[in-house]
């Protein structure tokens, strides 16, 4: 009992462990699908692994207590023969010259549970045979056994050799009967044998008809079909020599089965063994020129990106432009009182607006995203990229991941735009401090009008007596040079103030652009890393994935199923 329970456990966990693998060779088609392409993933490779988890499916979702056990062969071989001998009744009608099976026979030893497996295996109801009669309470240690007798292989008839093809794919355990005359047929090799390496645990070949033979002449057959099927790379295949007619090796046969059923893993051996087969076909896509290679962009590739994004974008073009505007508006307020004058006097001054004007209007084109030979440069930073990622990636890899690097080639250049144009100041803006300076100007610019006054005043009254009658602060000559002095003093602390705060403007303008080319290409990092490393990060793990199941499919990962194998 205790041996039982031991044997139900590793059952259980073998079927788990090839869920897992059939789980991770879904993905890898999941993967590989939208990854089309003549240098990848191909129609017929991913149409092959869906049918296998399509046939897989069904098979585990049909009765475990079930082995389907096909007896395969050529016309004259002998085995319906044989079919019949392990069935104990000539259920199958025998020919010898002429193929007569044309459509697969079952026999089943324990009935209950087997309809939904026998109609999924295509067997038609006339053709399905019980043993499980109280006659036959010898043979309990085949119970589960469900032996076909197919078609055969060499058939004139189109249907049997579609149905051999099929029974092929949907049959847990395969023997194949050949025939001293035929037993290397290369037909028979190359369409059947061949396609079934690596499947050593769940085939088995069986020479028939040992009666014709002499002992030598058996040992010579076995020898040279051996010698095939280890050119075949089918190393670990059971021969068996049999004869229906005398009944020679029909217990070692009969043995296969009772192994083959009462270990209750051919079915999971099968589709273990046709993982193994396609799995191999995945696994070149999974393979680094560098296994140590990190699959993520490097690090440093969105500042690298940003640089280059910032030269397209003409970043030192749009800092000399802010600080020759911020300079420009500035002298509205802290110019030379002189200059200031003149151009407040002045109706208008088209030159310096035309000027102001044409460099907030540069910065408004700037930022709108660079264009013509600007997006050749974008194109060129996202090619440079490219060239450095995607080499030590395998096909179709290399190529996907170039493409996501330049998926969001299109819309750069507007974010870069926005970016730019969001972290531009306010055109109008001004410093509070150039206000206070401005009020400074104002009140000097008055000082030396009224000293200007005053000097005509005294100048008038005090020298050519134009008045009478005035105080002396307006008469006396000897304040004309108190006037003089007020006019000098006013417009040379216009004049020092203006050369000081216009130093402090330069200063302060240099420090915005300073901060601003530095906002741009923060801003510029943040879109280099959605726009282009991201979706090359976003393929990058996809691969990774495609390897991590790519593991599991092989058997290396989470759980691994331990096939069956059959004693020789």
């Amino acid at each position: 009992m205790i041996g039982s329970s031991a044997a139900q456990a590793q059952l259980l966990a073998e079927r788990a462990g090839l869920s897992a693998r059939l789980a991770a060779l879904a993905g890898l088609v999941e993967i590989g699908s939208a990854r089309r392409s003549t240098d990848g993933f191909g129609d017929d490779l991913l149409a092959e692994a869906n049918d296998l988890l399509t046939r897989a499916g069904e098979r585990l979702m049909l009765s475990a207590d079930h082995t389907v056990v096909a007896l395969a062969g050529g016309t004259g071989s002998g085995k319906s023969s044989l079919f019949n001998r392990l069935a104990g009744a000539d259920f199958s009608a025998v020919g010898v010259t002429r193929p007569v099976t044309s459509e697969v026979h079952a026999c089943v030893w324990g009935v209950s549970g087997s309809g939904p497996l026998l109609q999924w295996l295509g067997v038609p109801r006339r053709y399905r045979y019980a043993r499980s009669s109280a006659l036959d309470s010898g043979e309990q240690s085949m119970s589960g056994l469900v032996l076909l007798d197919m078609p055969d292989h060499d058939s004139v008839m189109g249907h049997s050799t579609d149905l051999v093809d099929r029974l092929v794919g949907l049959s847990d355990l395969m023997i194949w009967v050949l025939d001293p005359q035929k037993y290397a047929d290369a037909a028979v090799h190359r369409r059947f044998l061949v396609p079934l390496a690596g499947h050593s645990e769940v085939v088995a070949v069986v020479l028939n008809q040992a009666d014709v033979l002499t002992a030598a002449q058996i040992e010579d057959c076995v020898l040279d079909l051996r010698r095939l099927l280890d050119s075949e790379n089918l190393h670990d295949v059971q021969i068996l020599v049999t004869s229906a007619t005398t009944g020679a090796g029909i217990e070692e046969l009969r043995k296969l089965l009772i192994n083959a059923v009462s270990a209750r893993r051919a079915s999971a051996a099968r589709i273990s063994a046709d993982v193994d087969k396609i799995v191999v076909q995945f696994a070149p896509y999974g393979e680094l020129a560098d296994e140590g290679a990190d699959l993520r962009v490097p690090a440093r590739a969105s500042g690298s990106l940003a640089a280059k994004f910032a030269g397209a974008a003409g970043v030192e073009a749009i800092g000399d432009s802010l600080r020759s505007a911020r300079e420009l508006r500035a002298t509205d307020y802290i110019g030379w009182p002189i200059t200031w004058l003149a151009e407040r006097l002045r109706t208008r001054d088209p030159v310096r607006k035309i000027r102001l004007g044409r460099l907030w209007q540069e910065l408004r084109e700037i930022s709108t995203g660079p264009t013509g030979a600007q997006q050749a440069e974008i194109d060129l930073a996202l090619t440079q990229l490219a060239d450095e990622v995607a080499p030590p990636l395998p096909p179709p890899w290399s190529r996907t991941v170039r493409a996501a690097i330049r998926s969001r080639a299109d819309a750069i250049p507007a974010a870069l735009g926005t970016e730019i144009s969001d972290a531009l100041p306010l055109e109008r803006s001004a410093e509070r401090w150039w206000r206070v300076v401005g009020v400074g100007q104002g009140l000097l610019l008055g000082c030396a009008l009224v000293g200007l006054a005053w000097f005509g005043a005294l100048l008038a009254v005090g020298v050519f007596h134009a008045g009478s009658g005035l105080p002396r602060l307006f008469s006396s000559v000897l304040l004309l040079p108190a006037a003089a002095l007020l006019v000098i003093v006013a417009l040379l602390g216009g004049w020092i103030m203006a050369r000081s705060c216009s130093d402090a403007v330069s200063s302060a303008a240099e420090t915005e652009t300073r901060l601003l080319e530095d906002d741009i290409r923060r801003r510029m990092t943040g879109v280099a890393q959605d726009l282009v490393v991201a979706p090359a990060d976003l393929e990058l793990s996809e691969l990774d994935r495609y390897r991590g199941e790519l593991e599991v499919a092989r058997g290396h990962g989470r759980l691994e199923v331990e096939t069956a194998s059959f004693p020789a």
